[in-house]
């Protein structure tokens, strides 16, 4: 599959990647099969090859605690 240069921050104590901005950078993996690469190989506007490119995550700063959303669960009483 394809794949789409995205940066964002990545948080080790959850493991989360939170997307900032997509650098508009595409990698394409020349397959037949993948609808948004140069190599595909079928026309019609109704194929059922995947059209979802993958993100090539660039980490721009790493924080050794979980994510606002994490930290915000772990708050809720039980």
């Amino acid at each position: 599959m394809c794949e789409l240069e995205v940066f964002g921050d990545y948080y080790r104590g959850c493991g989360h990647f939170i997307r900032s901005y997509y650098s508009g950078e595409k990698f394409d993996c020349n397959s037949q099969t993948c609808g948004i690469s140069s190599a595909h190989i079928h026309k019609a506007p109704n194929c059922r090859c995947n059209k979802t490119p993958y993100d090539h995550q660039r980490v721009v700063n790493m924080f050794h605690t979980p994510c606002d959303e994490c930290r915000s669960f772990d708050r809720l009483p039980r």
